[in-house]
């Protein structure tokens, strides 16, 4: 019985101690400061957020939190003014601070942490640099070109190599993820290819360039470093939103899915990190408004989701990804559509596979809606130019019970189209095809194939002219 409760007492022991570890403290003593109160706050992504306030005692200042332990990044604390001075922040949590009004950063002495230490060292020996930066941008105009590129380049040698000698001697620290994660990689010389003639391939040459690129674009980003989430958003996020709004741009959606799994695997030394990744691609391309993007978003859900890898999602969170991309994997480009019959204003019932065309076009929209009011006659417009052109033929669906309002809108509009009523018909198409807001539209071949979607009116020429030449690929 003694010897349990000795194991009891330990396990309560060890529980405290870890309790008691988990929370943060930072004393701030100001010399002659004169606000009232500092805030403590921290950069996430391309925001920041304020988590703490420390109210002024004699110039000290206490951000305390029990239980609380604050996750690694760049913080920040800052007076009512604006004025304020970062600090990493890594496991060590309990620090003391002491500095003077005159100068927060450069009379900055700091105890119980190595990480923010030696952070302060080094924005200490770049002070000298950055007042160098700021007297030649002051005499710039007093000096000629040359003299003023050799005096540029000579303080940022100098800047380069203090980096270097701290990412250097330690290789660990939060800074020198930083550091490294703001140096852009660049791509090394390579031979210009020989094209079949003899001559310089310089098409090749510049597609192998840019595929170098994008292999190696998070070379310098440590994305095993969670610490780099909270960081200002010049330091990480910029880039990384960068790679998929403008690197990943035209890319396949294959080639999108090859890059997130490797960019997520990178990330495998990091919890937080990996929760950032897996929902930031999988949000990112839910909401996108790129034909065929949301394939991403279905296969995001599928390979991180539905499998349990997203761990942090409550399992009704999980339900909901999963129904959706479920539902949405059905209407995906590529995907055959069920056979739709709907009767005609005179209930004539007409279904999608009798329409032996090159082409079809389905349309889901609504008389009481006022987008479809200004999309509908663009649509119409375009088939009643070029329906003997491309082979072309139209199934207009009525979504809403308002049918009187429907029959108006046609004669009104003269849609001269194969105009059916979707408030019978012979499966929910409304749950098949998500049809949550209207107008949606597909573009059919003549397998019933989906082949391009959601096209606006405005879009729809140059769309038709591209599938039937078969220039525009998924």
């Amino acid at each position: 019985m003694i010897r349990k409760r000795s194991w009891l007492l330990l396990v309560v022991l060890l529980c405290l101690t870890t309790s008691l570890s988990a929370q943060y403290e930072i004393k701030v003593e100001i010399e002659n400061s004169k606000d009232t109160c500092l805030l403590l706050g921290h950069y996430y992504l391309d925001k920041t957020y304020a988590i703490d306030t420390a109210w002024n005692n004699k110039g000290k200042f206490v951000f305390k939190k029990k239980n609380k332990k604050l996750e690694p990044g760049i913080y920040f604390f800052s007076n009512l003014k604006g004025r304020f001075c970062e600090v990493m922040i890594d496991d060590e949590q309990k620090m003391s601070l002491k500095t003077e009004e005159s100068d927060w950063v450069g009379k900055m002495k700091v105890k119980g942490s190595k990480t923010a230490a030696l952070y302060f060292d080094y924005m200490q020996a770049n002070e000298p640099l950055n007042r160098e930066y700021e007297r030649l941008s002051k005499a710039k105009d007093a000096m000629t070109k040359p003299e003023y590129d050799s005096c540029l380049k000579t303080v940022q040698l100098r800047g380069d190599s203090l980096k270097s000698s701290f990412i250097e001697s330690n290789p660990q620290h939060l800074l020198s993820k930083v550091l490294l994660a703001t140096k852009a990689v660049q791509v090394p010389q390579m031979s210009v290819v020989q094209g079949e003639n003899g001559q310089p391939d310089s098409t090749e040459w510049a597609n192998r360039r840019w595929y170098w690129y994008k292999q190696h674009f998070f070379d310098n980003i440590d994305l095993g470093c969670s610490g780099l989430l909270r960081t200002p958003s010049a330091v990480f996020f910029r880039s990384y939103d960068y790679f998929w709004n403008e690197v990943m741009k035209y890319e396949s959606v294959d080639t999108i899915l090859v890059y997130a799994e490797q960019i997520i695997d990178k990330a495998k030394g990091s919890k937080a990190m990996t929760r950032f990744l897996i929902h930031n691609i999988t949000e990112r391309y839910l909401q996108s408004p790129v034909m065929g993007h949301d394939k991403v978003y279905v296969e995001m859900v599928k390979r991180y989701i539905k499998t349990g890898k997203a761990d942090w999602l409550s399992p009704s969170s999980i339900e909901s990804e999963v129904l959706r991309a479920e539902k949405w994997e059905n209407i995906l480009i590529g995907k055959t559509v069920p056979n739709l019959a709907c009767p005609d204003e005179k209930d004539v019932w007409h279904d999608l596979y009798s329409m032996n065309n090159k082409y079809k076009i389905l349309i889901f929209w609504s008389a009481d809606c006022g987008h479809c009011s200004t999309e509908v006659p663009k649509i119409y417009d375009f088939y009643k130019q070029n329906k003997e052109k491309y082979n072309l033929e139209v199934m207009a669906v009525n979504t809403e019970s308002d049918t009187a309002h429907w029959h108006k809108f046609i004669a009104d509009k003269d849609l001269q189209w194969v105009n059916v009523n979707g408030l019978v018909a012979n499966f929910d198409w409304r749950e098949y095809f998500d049809v949550v807001k209207t107008p949606v539209v597909f573009i059919l071949d003549d397998k019933n194939t989906i082949i391009a979607k959601n096209i606006q009116g405005d879009n729809i020429a140059k769309v038709m002219e591209l599938l039937d030449e078969g220039k525009l690929k998924f």
